[in-house]
């Protein structure tokens, strides 16, 4: 089907950029070639875009086994420290082929050029089908070969060298000082060049060089089994479908005539803000005249209380001497929690014997079946107790005050 494969640059683009482009009905040969705006590129059914190589960084990486909801997090662990930015910042992309001993490549580059470019199509109504590499390294590539592009305008040609395990870019004016020993130890050489820098090629590497067009090249990448965009930048329908929400919502936020509904919806939400903080500080200083009334009331009522740390439990322990001091029953006294389980047991029923702590009583020997003692608990909670059966015996505590 027809194809058209554009060549990105290192800037996110704009509706002036012009694109090198590569037209192709059957994926080998050019049928049209050029370089224009967007407006102005001819219509395909596929759209793929070439990433050029100095966008790129290759690593080798040995996949750890997890589950594919986890691997973007795995590979940030294991390249955090090769690269010069930081890993949340990259996009990676697994190439499809293993290298010999079994790791894979990963390709890098930068997320949010990525993020630009794709949206710019998509916004274009132009979506791109595929992202691939300008060039791709060949991990089946036999280890005496070595193949050498150059590319480019001759006032910043490069020269891309494709191995085995990724591509590499060096500016051409210093790649022979580079890999001048490497060109003297290869079995084979395969050197290409685009028209307009194949002279200044030979000049400068010392070789002849076969040339071949740009347009070739690009409709050559385009048929590469590889796709850049994976992981959160994926082109299928999740991953367009999230672009589309963002694109649609940045453009609902900005439009010129929604613009009185965005100042109402920024007041709103200060007013919301403002009511907020201020029903927080009602309830707060509620709280603190609450807690001042019952301080004030534990003072009043006791005023040997200097230190005030829980006024109701410091409160309940003063009401507890008092009462200890009046002879009076309180209901975690051992007559009172006696009573209280007595007045609830039914007439046949006899404890063989108890142990009481403060504020427990502990009865043994009472077996009774389950309608009794859901009758005594309903007793005992109404008495402001509550009661467990452990076995044969059944526990009396003072109910939790709240």
């Amino acid at each position: 089907m027809p194809t058209l494969t554009l060549a990105l640059s290192l800037v996110r683009p704009t509706v002036t950029t012009e694109f090198d482009y590569a037209m192709s009905s059957d994926g080998r040969t050019v049928s049209g070639h050029g370089t224009a705006p967007l407006a102005l590129l001819p219509e395909a059914e596929l759209l793929v875009l070439a990433v050029p190589a100095r966008a790129l960084s290759w690593h080798r990486a040995a996949l750890p086994p997890v589950s594919s909801n986890r691997l973007r997090a795995a590979l940030d662990g294991l390249l955090e420290e090769r690269l010069l930015d930081d890993a949340a910042l990259m996009a990676y992309a697994l190439v499809p082929d293993r290298l010999a001993d079994g790791q894979t490549l990963v390709a890098v580059y930068d997320k949010a050029w990525m993020r630009a470019v794709l949206d710019f199509f998509e916004q274009a109504k132009r979506p791109a089908s595929r992202v691939v590499p300008e060039f791709t390294p060949d991990p089946a590539e036999p280890g005496g070969v070595l193949r050498m592009h150059v590319t480019g305008p001759a006032h910043d040609a490069g020269l891309v060298l494709r191995e085995p395990e990724g591509v590499t870019y060096l500016p051409l004016a210093t790649a022979p000082a580079v890999i001048a020993a490497r060109m003297a130890q290869a079995e084979q050489l395969d050197i290409r060049a685009e028209p307009l820098v194949a002279e200044l090629a030979e000049q400068v590497l010392g070789r002849a060089v076969a040339v071949q067009p740009k347009a070739q090249g690009l409709v050559d990448a385009s048929q590469c089994r590889w796709d850049l965009t994976q992981f959160e930048l994926s082109l299928t329908g999740h991953g367009r479908m999230a672009r589309r929400w963002r694109q649609q919502a940045s453009a609902l936020w900005r439009a010129p005539s929604l613009r009185a509904t965005r100042w109402g919806a920024l007041a709103l939400l200060l007013v919301n803000l403002v009511g907020l903080n201020a029903w927080a500080w009602r309830l707060d200083a509620a709280a603190k005249d609450k807690q001042a009334q019952v301080r004030s009331l534990l003072t009043r009522t006791f005023p040997k209380v200097r230190t005030i740390v829980d006024a109701p439990l410091q409160m309940q322990r003063e009401l507890t001497v008092l009462r200890q001091g009046s002879g009076g029953l309180g209901g975690d006294d051992m007559e009172s929690m006696v009573s209280a389980l007595g007045s609830g047991l039914p007439a046949a029923s006899y404890a063989s014997g108890l142990d009481f702590a403060p504020g427990q009583l502990t009865a043994r020997g009472i077996d009774l079946t389950d309608a009794q003692f859901d009758a005594l608990r309903s007793k005992l909670v109404a008495a402001g107790y509550s009661v467990q059966r452990e076995a044969d015996r059944l526990v009396l505590r003072m109910a939790e005050r709240t």
